[in-house]
């Protein structure tokens, strides 16, 4: 198919052998502009495009780890012994608490849906490193003293 340009007029033997239909740069332009359209349409109506959610800490979460934007939030949280710390996912996304060190006291979410909590008592003093299994750029640190 050399020699030709999209929208020209093409030879009746060659759309015989090779099923190409012959296209006027008229027709080309109405499907352009249809097909954006279509597209838009498609976008918005299925939720392609979403509003933002803003999170805002508040005073009351300070034993709550917030998973917002790919992030635990705080990335570090100091707690005296005893103190049970809940996890929410805020994020559209699902995400995991996960710490596996055995030597300290394990804890693993599970997979976390968006708006799902979980929640862990911490009984003994150290520090507990831990990530998210799905997303293993998302680390976090609670310290319990």
């Amino acid at each position: 198919m050399r020699g030709y340009a999209l929208g020209a007029p093409t030879p009746a033997g060659l759309t015989a052998i090779y099923g190409l239909p012959t296209v006027t740069t008229e027709a080309s332009v109405r499907f352009a502009r249809f097909a954006a359209v279509a597209a838009l349409v498609t976008f918005t109506r299925c939720g392609a495009i979403q509003p933002v959610k803003v999170f805002t800490p508040t005073p009351s979460d300070a034993h709550q780890v917030v998973i917002w934007d790919y992030k635990f939030q705080p990335e570090q949280l100091t707690v005296p012994v005893g103190t049970t710390v809940t996890w929410v996912n805020r994020d559209m996304a699902p995400h995991t608490a996960t710490h596996r060190t055995y030597s300290d006291e394990p804890f693993d979410t599970g997979s976390m849906p968006s708006e799902q909590t979980y929640s862990h008592t911490f009984r003994r003093a150290g520090t507990y490193a831990y990530l998210c299994a799905l997303h293993q750029g998302m680390r976090g640190t609670i310290v319990v003293q």
